[in-house]
């Protein structure tokens, strides 16, 4: 059985990606695995399906290391943050093609991949990276640190969710000993929303709804909205934390419409309630404390199901 991820890189080209339209998470632990392997002088391409642009709140990573030159095939694959292949989107051909797939993830049980290296109960893909780094000795430099801090910081929610433990806190504190810059990351992705962005917010604001009896908060963005504000929609992404302020929701979603017509959902929750679950119903993933899907059915219909299953799960845990 082989133990250390440069015992997976056979002769042959590597591909590293994740989910589409990647996070944080993902987009760290890709960028920190790369950086690894070209300081091994192992030649890599990093890449994601990507449908609509890159963050700006996280491009204080390594954008620049993004191959622009993706190849039909690879011996090798590395896959981060992605318990379906089917959210490889565009790349799912390619990754499944693959004669060796490596996933690594924190999500509960991948439906592929040769090798998994795998804990549901970390907060983060780079989590379980990290870990996987120190069991090889990894020396793990700055640019690395600032990648894999960045997965940490936005998977815990600034180590507010609960899925925030003391090697969360420990693994931070070694990140930032290694050089991680936490005010740059922190700043970049949270301390800094464009005025036309926080404008938006208001309106979205006024759109919450909020189901008492179910402990449910929800809202929504058109796509009328970005041009009205002349807003780019990756640039709405904290929209989510508004709307989970509501302190009488345990349950948290915003709906973003995508340039097709489907919407994109952000759930986030507190307490018991599994969003990983509620999001599965639609093809998407996650964690317990947030996860995202997308679909083409109407918010209405949406709203429908997730409504259903919100009940049937506050019913399972009366009954426990």
């Amino acid at each position: 059985m082989k133990s250390k991820l440069i015992d997976y890189v056979d002769n042959g080209p590597i591909f590293i990606t994740g989910h589409v339209n990647p996070d944080g998470d993902a987009l760290g632990s890709a960028f920190a695995l790369k950086i690894f392997f070209d300081l091994q002088n192992i030649s890599s391409d990093v890449n994601f399906d990507i449908t609509t642009k890159l963050p700006s709140n996280l491009n204080h990573l390594p954008y620049h290391l993004i191959s622009n030159d993706i190849k039909e095939k690879y011996n090798t694959v590395f896959v981060f943050d992605c318990g379906n292949s089917s959210r490889l989107g565009k790349y799912e051909d390619v990754v499944l093609a693959a004669q060796n797939i490596v996933v690594i993830d924190h999500h509960v049980d991948p439906s592929f991949g040769d090798v998994q290296i795998i804990d549901p109960h970390a907060a983060s893909t780079t989590q379980v990276l990290f870990r996987q780094f120190k069991d090889e000795d990894v020396e793990i430099n700055e640019e690395m640190s600032n990648c894999l801090l960045t997965g940490l910081i936005t998977d815990t929610g600034r180590f507010q969710y609960s899925n925030t433990t003391s090697e969360v806190f420990s693994i931070a504190a070694e990140l930032l000993s290694n050089g991680a810059n936490l005010s740059n990351i922190s700043e970049n992705i949270y301390g800094s929303i464009k005025f036309n962005a926080l404008t938006l917010q208001s309106k979205i604001i006024e759109r919450i709804v909020l189901k008492e009896e179910l402990q449910f908060a929800h809202s929504i963005v058109f796509q009328n909205d970005y041009k009205d504000y002349q807003v780019e929609p990756e640039e709405t992404d904290f929209l989510i934390d508004v709307v989970r302020l509501v302190k009488e929701s345990t349950v948290a979603l915003l709906l973003k419409e995508q340039s097709d017509g489907s919407f994109k959902g952000s759930l986030r929750s507190r307490g018991d309630m599994d969003v990983q679950k509620i999001a599965s119903i639609f093809g998407g993933g996650g964690h317990v404390a947030a996860s995202g899907f997308s679909s083409n059915q109407s918010p209405e219909f949406i709203l429908e199901k997730i409504e259903h299953e919100i009940r049937k799960s506050i019913w399972l845990l009366f009954i426990k």
